[in-house]
């Protein structure tokens, strides 16, 4: 690690207890992996490693350095060719609960003294055919796996807990049977209370790594922010590619949520303020994000600054579009209106619009980089670059895609490639990692791949976005 510095930054935020039922039923939850006290302080350690560095700063918690998507980290070790290029991890096999569609990647990388660790968390499911599969591919549960140099991903052993119950004595009755999901890496289900937002579906969309002063062991929390659905049937609007306009579909009113762990593995949901659990609401009739709120992914710009992107459908529009929210503490949010659409022009990659994006802050150039999904006339998806000097207004994108599908007609991603999750590395190149597709317009996902800058001069804005898929030898 000789050749990094360690950069972090502090954001003290506090949540205000509540004595109403519906904290009080997250207290209980949370109970399980350690409850946070009344009136706590968390500290928000986004690990950053500054390139073209080689002097190593200490850290407040040396057992919890992590490199974020938003930072950058300097590897030791070649990558091994992927069988099929990019492709880093595919569906389970038959009669495991991510058999149908894997995708949603979110990777972390944490930096011990002598080893690099890489964990992915993402979402799958085993039910193919779903209508819902035209707004969120993969959603269903979230699974994890981890690596030594991010290629190479291995499933962990499924949670008991993957499906919370009532107690935390029947959460170990389940622990002692050994009554966890169908195959690996399962951490996380749908809920199974009836009146919560993710009774449906669920997919996971960002982790942040805090630490947290209330915990007795001192070590950091894991805060899982993912968007669910439930079973609430919805009349679809026109324009969505593969679905059809005027029919009811469930799960498609989504909401994003909140889960703690603090492993990782075992999560525990935290009520929002809205009804149902969900941190934020719906728009109401009319406005541009009345039919759902997806693929949340925050960033935390300052001390109590922490803003959450998330897209929607606008029925008026008829586009995907990108807002934002904001927050003091991560837990109440304030709806702050739509920023970025992408192009115009009928012929362009993102003429219907943005779908999941994941904004970070480089390093190098201080610019806010949103790596979005772009969603065609056509339905076809593509992932796009945009840039902003505060990451709220002024979006400047790219005219055409970073990573489209694979010009082979027989890759696994010959079809899409979609929800982005960005990892800054060594001078001043990137990983990305996507999900993919052969169909060109709708199904699921099925797989995540890895791309990576190469060599060529080709940037926007200062950033890197010649990608190729897998690594040269």
């Amino acid at each position: 690690m000789s050749t990094a510095m360690l950069h972090t930054e502090h954001c003290n935020v506090q949540r205000e207890s509540t004595g109403t039922k519906q904290h009080q039923h997250a207290r209980s939850h949370m109970q399980r992996s350690r409850t946070l006290s009344k009136h706590c302080w968390l500290s928000h350690s986004f690990t950053c490693i500054r390139r073209q560095s080689t002097h190593q700063t200490k850290h407040p918690r040396q057992a919890d350095r992590w490199v974020c998507s938003s930072s950058a980290a300097t590897l030791d070790r070649e990558l091994p060719q992927s069988k099929q290029p990019g492709l880093v991890l595919s569906p389970g096999p038959n009669g495991t609960w991510d058999e149908s569609a894997i995708g949603n990647p979110v990777v972390r990388c944490y930096l011990g003294d002598n080893e690099q660790r890489w964990y992915m968390w993402y979402s799958g499911n085993n039910t193919a055919g779903r209508p819902i599969d035209a707004v969120t591919p993969s959603s269903g549960s979230t699974g994890v796996a981890t690596s030594s140099n991010g290629v190479d991903w291995e499933r962990l052993p499924s949670a008991p807990s993957a499906s919370p119950s009532a107690t935390a004595a029947q959460d170990q009755n389940k622990k002692d049977q050994k009554l966890a999901p169908q195959g690996k890496g399962c951490v996380m289900e749908p809920g199974q209370d009836w009146w919560t937002f993710d009774t449906c579906h669920m997919a996971v969309s960002d982790v942040q790594i805090l630490s947290n002063n209330a915990v007795a062991t001192g070590v950091g929390v894991y805060w899982m922010f993912y968007a669910g659905g439930s079973f609430e049937e919805v009349l679809t609007p026109q324009g969505i590619p593969g679905l059809q306009p005027h029919t009811t579909v469930e799960g498609l009113r989504m909401r994003p949520g909140l889960a703690m762990s603090q492993d990782g593995l075992n999560w525990a949901r935290i009520e929002g303020e809205h009804h149902t659990g969900a941190l934020l609401d719906v728009g109401d009739e009319g406005d541009w994000d009345a039919l759902f709120t997806a693929n949340p992914q925050v960033v935390a710009a300052g001390p109590g600054d922490m803003r959450m992107y998330y897209h929607s459908y606008d029925a008026q529009m008829q586009r995907f579009v990108v807002g934002w929210a904001s927050s003091p503490d991560g837990f109440k949010w304030t709806k702050q209106g739509p920023i970025f659409d992408g192009g115009t022009d009928p012929d362009v990659f993102d003429a219907l619009g943005v779908a999941a994006c994941h904004v970070v802050k480089d390093v190098d150039t201080k610019q806010f980089v949103m790596w979005y999904e772009a969603v065609a006339q056509d339905g076809a998806r593509s992932i796009g670059v945009a840039v902003s000097s505060n990451g709220i207004s002024g979006w400047k994108r790219r005219d055409r895609a970073v990573l489209s599908g694979s010009s082979s007609p027989d890759a696994w991603d010959s079809g899409c490639v979609g929800t982005p999750c960005p990892v800054s590395m060594a001078g001043g190149a990137w990983r990305l990692y996507y999900s993919g597709r052969k169909s060109s317009k709708d199904g699921p996902w099925s797989g995540i791949g890895m791309a990576l800058t190469d060599d060529a001069d080709d940037e926007f804005e200062g950033i890197k976005v010649s990608f190729k898929r897998g690594r040269q030898a």
